[in-house]
């Protein structure tokens, strides 16, 4: 039974492939994350400074 390298490529190529579109799409979600994560509404930011001063 022969080695077949063609398939061999092929499954390393769609790996390598799979993993940089899903380290790519982590860096997405994880800037998105942030970005919600460290929203806060001037309403909300007015009304917790004023409660540090009381």
């Amino acid at each position: 039974m022969a080695i077949n390298w063609f398939i061999i490529a092929a499954v390393v190529i769609g790996v390598v492939l799979l993993v940089y579109i899903l380290i790519k799409q982590n860096k997405k979600d994880r800037k998105k994350i942030e970005e919600e994560l460290n929203y806060v509404p001037e309403t909300d930011e007015a009304e917790i400074n004023n409660e540090k001063e009381v």
